[in-house]
C-alpha cells in the first residue's frame, strides 16, 4: 500500500518573528524560518514523523518550486510533480516574540493551464491502484475548476483507492458529492456547506449528520483548540484538546489529519483515531515549524486527550 498526498497549490512558508507588530513603520525580524508548505506536503511531513512514507504530488514552478522540491527531498519525502511556467507561491506569517498578534499573507499561486490539469490527471491515473490511500488537500490555484477534487475522487474510487479530502468552498462541496472516504473541514468550512453556524457540540453533531447522509463513511470536524468531532453512521466521538503552549498553529490541522491516518492504518477504534489526531495536532502547535512535531510528544499527549 502507498500513500499519496496531492497539494494543488503548494507554497514556501516563511515565518518571521519580531518584537512587536506595529503598522506604518519598518519592522525588523530577529528570527526567520522557512518551511516547505502546502496542506498535503504538511501531511507528508507529519506522516514521516509517525513512521509512514508517502509520495507528495502537486503543481510547482520556477525557482521557488525548485527550492520546495529540494527541501522536501532533503527531508526524505518522495515527490512526483507537474512543473508549470509560473513560480510556486510564497506565504508569509509574522508573529510577535512574546504576544498573541500575528499577520499572515497568502499569495494566490501560479496560473495552471488546461495542459497542466491534463498532466495531473494523467499522473494520478497512472499511479492509482487498489488499496492505496490518497489525501487531496488545500486550496486550488487560480483558474483551476472547483470540480477538480470531485473528478479525482471519482477516478481514484474506480481504481479501488481510499480518498481523504480537506478542502473548502465549492471544491469541498463538489468533492463531498463524489463521496470520499473521509472529509475533514473546519467549523467555518463546514458551516458554508450545511448552511448554519457551528458554535457548539450540538451544531457540530447536526453538521456531521448532514455530511454522513451524503454517504461519506468518516466525517472529521476540526474545531481548533476545542478539539475534534469524529463521526461515522454508527458512532460519534468528541475529543478535547489538551492544554499546550502554542508557538505556531500553522499546519496543526494537517498534523491532525496525519494522526488520524496513522491510527486508522494501525486499525485503532474510532475513539483512539480521534485521540491520535488531536494529539498530533496539539503536539505540532508547540513547535515553531509548520505541522512539525515529535512522535514521543504526540504519544505522551494521546493519554491526555479526553474523549466522550
Amino acid at each position: 500500500m502507498m500513500i499519496y498526498t496531492l497539494t494543488p497549490n503548494p507554497s514556501i512558508d516563511r515565518l518571521l518573528t519580531i518584537d512587536e507588530i506595529r503598522f506604518n513603520t519598518v519592522l525588523r525580524s530577529n528570527k526567520v524560518r522557512q518551511d516547505w508548505g502546502g496542506k498535503g506536503f504538511n501531511i507528508s511531513r507529519a506522516l514521516r514523523t509517525l513512521g509512514i512514507e508517502s509520495i507528495a504530488m502537486g503543481w510547482v514552478g520556477g525557482e521557488t518550486g525548485k527550492m520546495l522540491a529540494d527541501g522536501l527531498q532533503k527531508l526524505g519525502i518522495q515527490t512526483d510533480f507537474v512543473w508549470v511556467d509560473q513560480d510556486t507561491r510564497i506565504n508569509t506569517m509574522i508573529i510577535e516574540q512574546a504576544g498573541e498578534w500575528h499577520v499572515k499573507v497568502n499569495e494566490p499561486g501560479p496560473l495552471i493551464s488546461n495542459e497542466d490539469i491534463e498532466q495531473m490527471h494523467f499522473k494520478v491515473s497512472g499511479r492509482a491502484k487498489k488499496g492505496d490511500v490518497w489525501v487531496l488537500s488545500g486550496s486550488l490555484p487560480p483558474d483551476v475548476p472547483d470540480t477538480l477534487y470531485a473528478e479525482l475522487i471519482n477516478l481514484l474510487k474506480r481504481r479501488g483507492a481510499r480518498v481523504y479530502l480537506d478542502a473548502q468552498g465549492e471544491a469541498l462541496r463538489n468533492g463531498c458529492l463524489a463521496v470520499p472516504y473521509l472529509v475533514k473541514p473546519n467549523a467555518s468550512e463546514a458551516a458554508q456547506i450545511v448552511g448554519f453556524p457551528i458554535e457548539n457540540q450540538e451544531d457540530a453533531k447536526r453538521a456531521a449528520l448532514y455530511f454522513l447522509r451524503m454517504g461519506i463513511p468518516y466525517f472529521a470536524l476540526a474545531l481548533g483548540a476545542a478539539g475534534l468531532l469524529l463521526a461515522t453512521r454508527s458512532e460519534m466521538v468528541f475529543a478535547s484538546s489538551p492544554r499546550v503552549q502554542v508557538r505556531n498553529a500553522a499546519g496543526a490541522g494537517d498534523a491532525l489529519m496525519a494522526g488520524m491516518i496513522y491510527a486508522q492504518m494501525c486499525n485503532m477504534n474510532l475513539a483512539d483515531v480521534a485521540r491520535w489526531g488531536v494529539a498530533a495536532g496539539s503536539a505540532s502547535v508547540e513547535t515553531e515549524g509548520v505541522s512539525e512535531f515529535y512522535f514521543e510528544r504526540a504519544q505522551t499527549l494521546v493519554d491526555k486527550v479526553i474523549v466522550q
